[in-house]
């Protein structure tokens, strides 16, 4: 670390080397057929709680971000990093300070231009407002304007997960001008991205326009993006099949064999990054006890879950799933934590002095179809080992409200998965500089989560890395249940859709409709 970082060295180091495309070099611009005059009609199950990017815990929010935001730093479908709003970034020699060239010419849809002002902005917003998303930047001691194109960061220690955290779920870059014009941006976006909002019928559609200005050249393909919001999915299906909506995201997997046949459609389906998980309050009666939880994942068979859950497209997952190649687990360290032991989980209730069992309330969305379908799979596994699992419908909103407050003994819970292990389990794991969402303390985790943050060499982050996963599936903070397939079917008119694993919408901003 004693000199800038070349692109190999920078990638080596904290473990992204998947591809080759050039930090400082140009973005790769989708291609397509550009045709004038076109809509593109999306849907999905879920409405969005809010679109304040760096404001709103929501997947749903968090799909919907980079059809009107750009970040420093965006993933590719196969997870390498590329640059966005920023053109290269450098690392000082003790690690402690990124600097980034920041893209000129770039406009917010207001016409205002982007500058260094913009991230110093965003990035202070997020660490004094965002419940949720400072955890991510938690060693970032302060950011700073170098000139009016030019950005550093200035961690507390070496922050190896920097770049993968500016290319997350909290990077996208929002407008000085834009949050002192509307409050918040839960009901408008000011953004830099490829698309205008337009108009938002709640529970009914997003409409966007073609952002004229957007500094990618020759995208969006499209003049106009209506995103709908149809509840029950079958309806989703059916304006498939007759060609009322271009695209659609399925998150109820089981409807992929009602629709890979269709000769209309183009189906894609693919690993995704994220995974399905059982939150436990680990603060919360019977449940403190750690041979408890070690009880509920011996009796928990996920295979049978996913199956129920998936139709069986999705696989297990290790506590870093397959799109996080470089991080993975060998399978046989631990699929052996997944193989379910009735008797052993019983032996240990007996331990726990909860032979007799207990009864416990989890939460789920109804709008989730793999909440919906998985959880009574596991409530009836539970209930062999004395576990009684009431199941809590609970509204979305009000869903986001209550597990902000930790106010819950289990919930079902599905996240869109993370580039590095850092970001996928500092904020979500650590006892005290963390979300901590299962209300438990493990020091050895802690130690494990701050040793991986500020060690460089990818070897040693690896090493490290393997064995807090270990330690993860020891101590059972929540169950990893499977990470399903991403499934997309759009029509065979439509051009240019890419998924991308975190299932948010970036693949729309190259999507275009040929013409017959």
């Amino acid at each position: 670390m004693s000199r800038n970082l070349t692109r190999r060295d920078f990638l080596t180091t904290t473990g992204l080397a998947l591809g080759a495309l050039g930090v400082g070099g140009r973005v790769a611009h989708a291609q397509g057929p550009t045709k004038g005059g076109s809509t593109l009609i999306t849907a999905q199950t879920t409405e969005a709680t809010g679109l304040d990017p760096q404001l709103v815990p929501a997947l749903s929010r968090s799909r919907r971000s980079p059809l009107t935001y750009n970040q420093l730093v965006r993933f590719e479908p196969d997870m390498t990093p590329v640059p966005e709003l920023a053109e290269s970034w450098q690392i000082s020699p003790d690690g402690l300070t990124w600097t980034f060239k920041l893209r000129q010419g770039v406009k917010f849809h207001d016409g205002q231009e982007f500058t260094s002002a913009d991230v110093k902005f965003s990035f202070d917003r997020l660490l004094e407002k965002s419940q949720s998303g400072k955890s991510d930047f938690s060693a970032v001691d302060k950011v700073e304007p170098v000139g009016k194109y030019g950005v550093k960061f200035v961690t507390k220690e070496p922050f190896a997960a920097l770049v993968a955290a500016l290319g997350g779920f909290w990077g996208f870059i929002v407008s000085e001008a834009g949050v002192k014009k509307y409050g918040d941006l839960n009901k408008n976006a000011l953004g830099t991205g490829p698309f205008i909002l337009e108009d938002w019928k709640v529970e009914q559609q997003m409409v966007f326009k073609r952002n004229p200005n957007y500094w990618k050249k020759g995208v969006p393909h499209v003049d106009e993006l209506i995103v709908r919001v149809i509840p029950d999915e079958a309806n989703i299906v059916a304006a498939l099949r007759t060609g009322q909506i271009h695209h659609g995201f399925i998150e109820d997997n089981k409807n992929y064999n009602l629709l890979k046949d269709e000769k209309s459609l183009t189906g894609y389906r693919s690993s995704r990054l994220g995974y399905d998980y059982l939150n436990i309050s680990a603060n919360r009666g019977p449940l403190k006890d750690v041979r408890v939880r070690q009880a509920i994942s011996w009796a928990v068979d996920r295979s049978q879950v996913m199956r129920v859950a998936t139709a069986g497209f999705g696989r297990l997952t290790a506590p870093c799933t397959a799109p996080m190649k470089q991080w993975q687990l060998p399978e046989e360290q631990w699929m052996k934590y997944y193989k379910p032991d009735v008797d052993k989980a019983k032996k240990l209730m007996a331990e726990a002095g909860q032979a007799s069992g207990f009864t416990v309330k989890c939460m789920v969305i109804p709008t989730f179809p793999t909440m919906v379908s998985g959880a009574p799979v596991i409530a009836a596994q539970l209930k062999r080992i004395g576990i009684n699992m009431e199941i809590e419908n609970v509204e979305y909103a009000v869903w986001i409200k209550r597990w902000q407050a930790h106010d819950f003994d289990m919930t079902m819970n599905s996240t869109p998965g993370y580039a590095d292990p850092d970001v996928a389990f500092f904020r979500a794991l650590h006892s005290t500089k963390g979300q901590n969402w299962n209300s438990w303390s493990v020091p050895a985790v802690d130690a494990l989560l701050e040793e991986g943050r500020r060690t460089m060499d990818q070897k040693k982050r690896k090493e490290i890395y393997d064995r807090l996963q270990l330690a993860i599936l020891e101590n059972v903070p929540h169950l990893w249940l499977y990470s399903a397939d991403l499934i997309d079917f759009t029509q065979t008119t439509v051009k240019g859709f890419r998924q991308h694993p975190t299932a948010l919408l970036y693949g729309l901003e190259g999507a275009a409709i040929e013409k017959a």
